[in-house]
């Protein structure tokens, strides 16, 4: 199940959550209705800056993650400290997901919502497990190559 869980199943949750913040950045950004006041201050610029900035920060810890955790090749290239540190923060960001959505569901009213926020919850914990469970540095299948016939590494 581990092999499974951290280079197919993972990753493809990862993706999807990244298609997911993207489709919801898109939307907010062209469907929500304009400002008719001018901001005077410029904090609103600022604000704006720095979501943007959050917010490609996390897509790119999601996308390195992803990489790192479907594709042993990437995996290999990459110094096992920068692939630690990478993986630890995806975990962080996936825990801060289901915190999130737990929260809302605990504290919102039930329907729809707490549907969604229940299936997000265990979308999260699955990559948080899979980052708990390692890169695909394929040393899994070396071992499993490795261990004579009839048992099992």
């Amino acid at each position: 199940m581990k092999p499974l869980l951290h280079r197919r199943i993972a990753p493809a949750l990862v993706v999807a959550q990244l298609l997911c913040l993207a489709l919801m950045e898109l939307a907010f950004t062209f469907l929500s209705p304009g400002n008719p006041e001018p901001d005077a201050t410029g904090s609103a610029r600022n604000a704006l800056l720095g979501h943007g900035a959050v917010m490609v920060a996390v897509a790119a810890v999601m996308a390195g993650g992803a990489l790192m955790l479907g594709s042993s090749r990437a995996g290999a290239a990459v110094p096992r400290p920068v692939r630690t540190v990478l993986l630890v923060l995806l975990g962080l960001v996936e825990l801060g997901i289901a915190v999130a959505f737990l929260h809302s569901a605990a504290t919102g009213s039930s329907g729809p919502d707490t549907v969604i926020a229940g299936v997000a919850v265990v979308v999260s914990g699955c990559v948080a497990a899979g980052c708990a469970l390692g890169p695909a540095d394929g040393s899994h299948d070396r071992l499993a190559a490795s261990a004579p016939a009839g048992t099992s590494a």
